[in-house]
């Protein structure tokens, strides 16, 4: 009988023993329900995971670290996925912008789209 899907790689399989013990351990000590709300994600996967028939993501993987203060052997999520950061919620104006008046503004083209919007062309004369 075929199989779905490929094979794991050595290192696929490390890991998911590695993740089966985590995820079953923290089942046993949290109850699959809280362990699942910990790290947003669904009650099946939780038990998918714990059984070994799943690898979770890397998204997955980075929250257990960080909740659970798992080691995983193989890599670090929080290096392969780095956190955005703003430097300010504010929006920046390009100073060319300030310098912009009404009348260097024109409508060029106003034609209706498919989604019941509207396309708007704007012709914008920019002081040299």
């Amino acid at each position: 009988m075929k199989t779905r899907g490929r094979r794991h790689s050595p290192g696929e399989r490390q890991l998911l023993q590695q993740v089966k013990l985590v995820f079953a351990e923290k089942i046993e000590k949290l109850g699959a329900k809280r362990a699942a709300e910990e790290l947003n994600i669904c009650l099946a996967s939780i038990y998918k995971y714990a059984a070994g028939d799943d690898l979770p993501r890397i998204e997955v993987l980075r929250d257990a670290q960080h909740k659970w203060g798992v080691k995983w052997d193989l890599i670090d999520p929080s290096q392969l996925l780095r956190p955005r950061k703003v430097s300010s919620a504010r929006q920046y104006a390009l100073s060319f912008l300030e310098t912009v008046r009404a009348q260097d503004v024109e409508v060029a083209k106003i034609s209706p789209k498919h989604n019941g919007s509207l396309q708007i062309l704007l012709q914008i004369r920019f002081p040299a």
